[in-house]
C-alpha cells in the first residue's frame, strides 16, 4: 500500500512536470508565430509604411527600456527568493523583456537579417526546454552553453562577409559571456550548487563537463574566426556532436 501510494506520488509529480514542459513549448511556439508576425509587419511590410515607422521607433526605445526591465525583473526575483515569496512574475517579465529587447535590438541594428536570426532563437529555445524538464540542470547548462556556440557558428556563417565588424563584437560578446559562466560555474561548485543563497545546481553536480563545454565552444569560435566561413560551417557539427556526446552520458546516467 505504501509503494503504491510513492508510485502515484511520482506520477503525479512527473505529470505535472509534463504538462510544465508542454506550457512552455506552448510558449515558445506562440513566440515563433510572434516573430514571425513582426518580420511580415516590420521587414514585409505587410500593414504598410506606417506600421513599419512604428516599429522602427517601438524597437528604438525597447533596445535600451528591454535590458533595464530585464535587470529589473531579475533583482525583484531575487528579492522574492530570499523573502519566500512567488518568483513567477518577476521570472516573467525578466524573460519577456531579455527577449523583447534581443528582438528590438536585431530588428533595429540588423534589419532583415536580423529577424532571420531571430526566427531561429524559439526553434533553439524548445530544444532547450525540453533539455531542462527531461536532464539534469549540468546538461541544461551546458547545452545552453553548446545553443549559444552554435548560433554564432551558424550567423557567422551566413552574414561575415557582409556584416564583418559586426560579428565580431558579436563573438566578443561570447567569450565574454563564457567567461562569465566559467566564473559561475567555480562559484556553484565552491558553494555546493548554491549562488547567491538560491538552489541552481544539485549539491553533487559534477562541472568538469562544463568546464570542457567552455573551453571547446571558445575554440570552435576562436578558429572560426581565424580560419573563415569555410571552417565555421565545419566546426558547427564539432559542436553538435560535443552535444550529441553529452546528450548520451546524461543519458545513461538517468538510468
Amino acid at each position: 500500500m505504501f509503494d503504491k501510494g510513492k508510485r502515484d506520488q511520482r506520477h503525479q509529480q512527473e505529470d505535472a512536470t509534463f504538462n510544465k514542459m508542454l506550457l512552455c513549448l506552448a510558449g515558445a511556439a506562440a513566440a515563433e508565430l510572434f516573430v514571425l508576425l513582426v518580420k511580415k509587419a516590420y521587414v514585409d511590410m505587410l500593414f504598410g509604411n506606417s506600421v513599419q515607422r512604428a516599429l522602427q521607433y517601438v524597437f528604438q526605445a525597447f533596445s535600451i527600456l528591454g535590458i533595464v526591465l530585464a535587470a529589473a525583473g531579475v533583482v525583484l526575483a531575487v528579492m522574492n527568493q530570499r523573502k519566500g515569496k512567488p518568483v513567477r512574475m518577476p521570472g516573467i517579465l525578466a524573460g519577456a523583456s531579455a527577449g523583447l529587447w534581443v528582438l528590438s535590438v536585431l530588428a533595429y541594428y540588423l534589419f532583415d537579417i536580423g529577424m532571420e536570426i531571430m526566427m531561429v532563437l524559439p526553434a533553439a529555445a524548445a530544444v532547450l526546454i525540453v533539455i531542462f524538464f527531461l536532464y539534469q540542470r549540468e546538461f541544461f547548462f551546458n547545452a545552453l552553453l553548446s545553443a549559444g556556440g552554435l548560433v554564432a557558428l551558424w550567423i557567422h556563417r551566413r552574414y561575415y562577409a557582409e556584416h564583418s565588424k559586426v560579428i565580431i563584437v558579436f563573438f566578443a560578446a561570447g567569450f565574454v559571456l563564457l567567461a562569465a559562466a566559467l566564473a559561475v560555474s567555480f562559484l556553484l561548485r565552491r558553494g555546493g550548487g548554491r549562488l547567491g543563497g538560491i538552489r541552481i545546481m544539485p549539491s553533487d553536480a559534477s562541472y568538469r563537463i562544463t568546464w570542457i563545454t567552455c573551453a571547446v565552444t571558445a575554440l570552435a569560435l576562436a578558429l572560426a574566426l581565424a580560419l573563415g566561413t569555410t571552417a565555421g560551417y565545419y566546426l558547427l557539427f564539432v559542436l553538435v556532436g560535443w552535444v550529441f556526446i553529452q546528450a548520451v552520458f546524461f543519458t545513461v546516467k538517468l538510468m
